[in-house]
């Protein structure tokens, strides 16, 4: 009877610690620098589905912020393509989680220290390329 015990007890430890080594982080998530015409800037995707930038101390972004005097949250979507992603950053009304602007873009990751963000400005659409309106991210954390 013990070592049935003890071998239930060992079963239940390694699935245990198999599921957890099975979740892995998406290589996009954590803290990302990048330098634009010589100001430094922050952007941030945290495991939860939310982004913040950040430009001279100031930050935008997360789960509550203000945005036009009404509480905000920034969130992302990514969806995986072939050789890049496709990320919506997407600002919602905290009270009614109505949609008050998506800003589209696409990403690649050169490394796990390198991104390249690619974002469509001022309600352009979604880049198709890195051409343009790119910046090279480099994580922070």
């Amino acid at each position: 009877m013990k070592s049935l015990k003890r071998l239930s007890i060992l079963i239940v430890s390694f699935v245990l610690f198999s599921a957890f080594t099975l979740i892995q982080t998406p290589p996009y998530v954590g803290k990302w620098r990048g330098e634009d015409k010589g100001d430094i800037g922050y952007v941030t995707f945290t495991k939860d589905g939310y982004a913040l930038f950040e430009f001279d101390g100031q930050i935008m972004g997360g789960k509550s912020f203000v945005r036009d005097g009404v509480e905000a949250s920034m969130h992302y979507e990514v969806q995986k393509k072939d050789n890049f992603y496709n990320m919506d950053i997407i600002v919602k009304k905290n009270e009614t989680d109505e949609t008050m602007g998506i800003l589209q873009g696409i990403f690649k990751i050169n490394s796990e220290t390198e991104m390249v963000l690619a974002l469509g400005f001022d309600g352009s659409s979604r880049p198709t390329d890195f051409e343009t309106n790119q910046i090279t991210l480099k994580k922070v954390d």
